[in-house]
């Protein structure tokens, strides 16, 4: 059991170093952050976090993937986006100590951590350099932010569905199959359109072989080609 708990710290905390928002902290301030550490497993399709629901402590994904959208009140759930990458996500909503946006959701088997929320605040009250890259990493985050909606903007639909499936490509690891099966449904809800108006933009990814897909599974075939069919026109 101690060696299991020696393995999953020394784990997070290679997240943790890897992560922006904690890049301004010591390893022996991290090291104490480790040590008070709750994890948490969840099966597929379990509910991690509610919308609406206000979350005092830092989540952090160590394996698996999530599913985030919007749970309408049939059951349903709206699919906005998926995360593999191993970080912390939900923590502008603790930071503001805001309601959550979406509903987080397991799409696999998914691990997390667990850092109290008081804890990361105290350290950022008396180390100015902790607070100063996390003042940093927002100011990204919003940089970022307004890039991406100037996008969503002025991009076609085909533009973004290319961008889309590089993403997921990135997320999985540079993988040219993406282990993750999606239903048109599912894919359609990202960017909010019938499944219809997908599967004709999808044709033409598949019948110039960008891309295959078959019973849910992508398989990237030109990923050079998808990226120049994701960029803005000049």
């Amino acid at each position: 059991m101690s060696d299991q708990k020696n393995t999953a710290q020394q784990h997070l905390l290679q997240i943790l170093r890897n992560e922006d928002i904690f890049q301004g902290f010591s390893d022996q301030t991290l090291e104490q952050l480790v040590q008070q550490v709750k994890y948490s497993r969840f099966h597929a399709q379990q509910h991690i976090l509610k919308q609406q629901q206000i979350v005092q402590d830092i989540y952090i994904l160590l394996s698996g993937t999530l599913q985030i959208g919007w749970l309408q009140n049939n059951g349903e759930l709206i699919v906005n986006d998926y995360i593999r990458r191993q970080s912390v996500f939900n923590f502008v909503a603790v930071l503001q100590q805001k309601p959550l946006n979406y509903d987080y959701f397991a799409a696999t088997h998914v691990e997390v951590a667990i850092i109290s929320g008081a804890t990361f605040l105290a350290v950022l009250q008396r180390d100015s350099q902790a607070l100063w890259n996390v003042v940093q990493s927002l100011s990204r985050r919003m940089y970022l932010m307004f890039e991406h909606n100037r996008y969503l903007r002025t991009a076609t639909l085909e533009q973004r569905i290319a961008r889309h499936l590089v993403r997921l490509y990135e997320q999985y690891g540079c993988r040219q199959e993406i282990p993750l099966k999606l239903s048109q449904q599912e894919f359609a809800e990202s960017f909010n359109i019938s499944r219809q108006t997908l599967n004709k933009h999808l044709q033409q990814f598949v019948q110039t072989q960008v891309i295959a897909w078959n019973y849910g599974q992508i398989v990237i075939l030109d990923l050079e080609r998808l990226r120049r069919m994701s960029e803005l026109d000049e």
